[in-house]
């Protein structure tokens, strides 16, 4: 195969290679070029790609579903308000306010809201057959877990101020040769974190793709009977992968939280 190709352009190449070699009469594509078209990214004629297609209608299925849910405020919620309020209820009681507090959290509570629906949204996305997973692009989950970086370093740079902050990764009592050895890890530590947040995220949801269509595509190369096998575990990695798509939204807005907290919180001082 030809080099030189960007990784969003190669899934819209092997279609090409593809029709043209079956016009051509010649023998189908090979197993990996089934796979690896239906899970990358591919550029549309429009000339953006599918995961930011992806990306934008996710944005556009939160903020439609979230004006029509409280476009007429009750005190007795009902449908997809109350169900909008049992999340927020539950991030806020369990995931932001018992991190950053009850005062600092009911600030942080509109974005982190927010970041765990655009996740989960577009993992749920995912798992509709005609339809891509943007959080298995690794530029994608990179561009989250940059925005949160940014955020770990600028709030706490806010709050401590450039030279508190810098304090902060500082052991107190510490030889200083120790000491900034430390400091350095802890620095590290931080852009370690969020690329961790990135690859896990991406690694998750491309897996479980990948996964699905390995079980399905083992009836084209074993035998069309095989599917007595591989049909069930696809279906039982498939819900799996809803449950996967929940969790790994949750995870990466708990550690979101987690890191932000602890990058512009004081030693000395408790949580507010």
């Amino acid at each position: 195969m030809a080099t030189g190709l960007k990784l969003n352009e190669f899934p819209l190449t092997v279609q090409k290679v593809r029709h043209a070699v079956l016009l051509q009469g010649g023998p189908p594509p090979d197993v990996s070029t089934i796979l690896l078209e239906h899970i990358l990214d591919a550029r549309l004629p429009i000339g953006v790609t599918v995961h930011f297609v992806m990306v934008t209608l996710a944005l556009v299925l939160i903020g439609g579903a979230s004006v029509w849910a409280f476009r007429k405020p009750s005190l007795k919620p009902k449908g997809l308000t109350l169900a909008f309020e049992l999340l927020i209820l539950f991030l806020q009681n369990d995931l932001v306010y018992p991190i950053m507090g009850p005062v600092r959290g009911r600030r942080w509570l509109p974005f982190f809201t927010s970041l765990f629906l655009l996740i989960a949204v577009l993992n749920f996305l995912g798992l509709v057959p005609i339809l891509k997973t943007a959080t298995g692009n690794l530029s994608v989950s990179s561009a989250l877990a940059v925005m949160v970086m940014l955020l770990i370093f600028g709030v706490g740079i806010f709050r401590l101020g450039p030279f508190g902050f810098l304090k902060n990764l500082y052991p107190e009592g510490s030889p200083v040769a120790i000491g900034l050895f430390v400091a350095f890890l802890e620095l590290v530590g931080l852009l370690t974190k969020s690329a961790v947040l990135s690859l896990r995220l991406f690694a998750n949801m491309f897996a479980g793709h990948l996964a699905i269509l390995s079980f399905l595509v083992l009836m084209m190369i074993v035998h069309p009977g095989f599917a007595v096998v591989s049909l069930p575990f696809a279906i039982f990695t498939y819900l799996l992968e809803v449950l996967i798509s929940l969790i790994q939204a949750l995870v990466f807005t708990l550690l979101s939280c987690l890191f932000i907290q602890m990058a512009s919180a004081s030693h000395e001082h408790s949580l507010e």
